[in-house]
């Protein structure tokens, strides 16, 4: 397979505040699908852009919302995004069966990082949610991204033992962190760990000014359409693939924690426009694939990883600019 592009999107549900005993989990209906009267800002805009280009994404989809007291609200979602030819594969975060446990009165650890449980408790998760997204889709997941990108090692021994394969959960701006997948390697790109494939959310290296993090991953929520488009191009000429996030709720801003007053984030939906627009242009020199054809190429013998060091985009006062940008996007009423 020629080095290209995996535009992934994690849908999930914010836990709300839930915790405190007073505010429930967001509902699916928000989180997922974005829907605000007649609007529908979330998954429905999502597939709308991408439809618009002829392109599929991969939605790494969160399982566990009956646990959130959200019963059967999350196969209709499955199905909206099987109805529009895409890709689904697993997303998980501990801090919903947490919950559960916590609202039970049973014991639970108080952590949404799939690093900080015990291999038996990763490997129920992933068994669990690999079943409900089997049932609901018709087929077994063949890839998995960890909330928060919390995965370690051990998960994906878990992940093998559960019979997924390969797993999104690296990315270069949570490198240094301990225990975490390829503590302290620095890439993009993709290389195996045992017998599970690990292909990385790509990053790149910030100009060193004060204020700027050094590492950014390719999330258009936080960078612009310029820096995703210079980092995929730089990706993908050195031989590698280049693979970029954005989540359910992207494109609309919320009012509170609980999701009320939803309104289109124009800025984000612009940078994902844009992006899809480009790469649909360009299909030639950076095609676009799916995690499930990704796991068809691996099976056939059809796909070699390769690992690159990340890129630099040394342009000060573009990454300036955009943090502006950001920092007043970041206001609900902008």
């Amino acid at each position: 397979m020629k080095p290209g592009v995996y535009i992934t999107f994690d849908v999930e549900c914010s836990m709300g505040g839930a915790w405190d005993g007073v505010s429930r989990p967001v509902p699916p209906a928000r989180g997922m699908m974005g829907a605000y009267g007649k609007r529908r800002l979330g998954i429905p805009l999502i597939c709308e852009i991408l439809t618009r280009h002829g392109l599929a994404g991969t939605f790494f989809l969160e399982p566990f919302n009956d646990e959130l007291g959200h019963e059967g609200q999350t196969q209709p979602v499955c199905e909206y995004l099987l109805q529009r030819g895409q890709d689904i594969q697993l997303h998980v975060h501990p801090n919903r069966r947490n919950y559960a446990r916590f609202k039970a009165g049973l014991p639970h650890k108080r952590t949404d990082d799939m690093a900080d449980l015990d291999p038996d408790e990763q490997r129920s998760l992933l068994a669990e949610g690999a079943e409900r997204l089997r049932r609901w889709t018709g087929r077994a997941p063949a890839a998995f991204r960890a909330g928060n990108m919390a995965a370690s090692e051990e998960t994906l021994r878990q992940l093998s033992a559960v019979g997924i394969r390969i797993d999104s959960s690296y990315t270069l701006s949570c490198a240094h962190l301990p225990g975490r997948i390829g503590e302290g390697e620095e890439y993009n790109g993709s290389r195996w760990y045992g017998d599970v494939l690990e292909l990385a959310l790509s990053g790149f290296y910030q100009p060193r000014l004060p204020g700027l993090h050094p590492a950014k991953p390719l999330d258009l929520m936080g960078i612009c359409f310029e820096e995703c488009r210079d980092a995929i191009a730089a990706i993908c000429g050195a031989g590698a693939d280049a693979v970029v996030i954005l989540h359910s709720f992207s494109l609309f801003k919320v009012r509170n924690r609980q999701y009320d007053g939803g309104r289109p984030n124009r800025i984000v939906t612009r940078r994902l426009r844009r992006l899809c627009g480009w790469l649909a242009e360009h299909a030639g020199a950076f095609p676009t694939y799916t995690f499930s054809q990704l796991a068809e190429a691996v099976a056939t013998g059809r796909y070699h990883p390769r690992a690159v060091p990340p890129c630099r985009l040394n342009a000060p006062l573009r990454a300036l600019a955009r943090k502006a940008v950001q920092a007043l996007n970041n206001l609900y009423w902008i």
